[in-house]
C-alpha cells in the first residue's frame, strides 16, 4: 500500500444479507455476506447502490428493487436497522443491503486504490440478533460488524468476547442459553462460521459469527449462513 495513504480511523462495511422462506419453516436461512469494506462512507455508499448489479444480478432478476426503503411503516424495522436497499426476486429470495462501520483497529488498514476499497482480505467479526417466531417469521432484525481483522486468530479471540463484559457484569451465566464452539472448531451448531449462539430470558437470540473475505466472480464476498429457526 502507499506510504502517504490515508488511514481512517473506521472502516465502512457493505452487507448483503438474503433470505428465502421455504415451505418448511425448519429451513429458513439467512444468509450474511460483506461485500468489501471502503475507508470512506462516501466511497462505501457508491459501490452499495450498485453492489447487487456488480455481483451479476440483472434488472430484470428482481421482482421489487426499493433504495432507501422505510417510508412505509411497516418498513419501521427496515430503517432503524440501516437497510438502504430492499430487493425481491420472483422465487421469494429477499435482498437487504447495509452499510455498517467498525473501528480500524491500531490504525492498520488502508486503501490505495482509487475508489477506496481495502484490497486485502479481511476476516470479519458479525454479530446478529434475531427474534424466533411472531408474525414476520424468524427473521435478522440486527446485525453489525464489530471489527475486521487481518488473521482468524485475531478475529476468532475478538468474536469470543463480543458479548461479554465482566466489568459490567455480563458473563456466560447472564444468558439463559450460551454455546461457543471449541477451539478446533469453526461452529457451534447454529449455522456455518457462527462461533457464538447465546439466548437472552427475554427471547432474542444472538450469533456472532467469523467469515473471510472470498473471491467470488468479480466481487470479493465473506459469507455466514445463519439458521434462524
Amino acid at each position: 500500500m502507499a506510504q502517504n495513504a490515508h488511514i481512517p480511523e473506521d472502516l465502512y462495511h457493505i452487507l448483503l444479507t438474503t433470505s428465502h422462506i421455504s415451505k418448511n419453516p425448519n429451513n429458513v436461512v439467512e444468509k450474511v455476506r460483506v461485500l468489501g469494506s471502503y475507508t470512506s462512507l462516501i466511497a462505501a455508499k457508491a459501490a452499495a447502490h450498485s453492489c447487487l448489479y456488480d455481483a451479476g444480478y440483472e434488472e430484470e432478476f428482481f421482482k421489487t428493487y426499493e433504495i432507501n426503503p422505510g417510508r412505509a411503516e411497516k418498513e419501521q424495522n427496515e430503517r432503524d436497522s440501516g437497510v438502504i436497499i430492499h430487493a425481491s426476486a420472483a422465487d421469494g429470495t429477499i435482498f437487504r443491503v447495509r452499510i455498517k462501520n467498525s473501528p480500524n483497529e491500531a490504525l492498520a488498514l488502508t486503501s490505495d486504490l482509487p475508489d477506496g476499497r481495502v484490497s486485502v482480505p479481511l476476516y470479519y467479526v458479525i454479530q446478529a440478533s434475531v427474534e424466533y417466531g411472531g408474525d414476520d417469521g424468524s427473521l435478522v432484525r440486527d446485525i453489525d460488524v464489530e471489527g475486521a481483522f487481518a488473521s482468524y486468530a485475531e478475529a476468532r479471540k475478538f468474536a469470543s468476547t463480543v458479548l461479554l463484559s465482566p466489568e459490567d457484569g455480563i458473563t456466560k451465566d447472564s444468558f439463559a442459553e450460551y454455546s461457543e464452539a471449541g477451539p478446533d472448531e469453526t461452529d457451534c451448531g447454529y449455522g456455518e462460521n457462527v462461533i457464538v449462539h447465546a439466548a437472552s430470558e427475554y427471547g432474542t437470540n444472538y450469533l456472532v459469527n467469523v467469515v473471510k473475505t472470498l473471491e467470488l466472480k468479480a466481487v470479493g464476498v465473506a459469507e455466514a449462513a445463519m439458521r434462524i429457526r
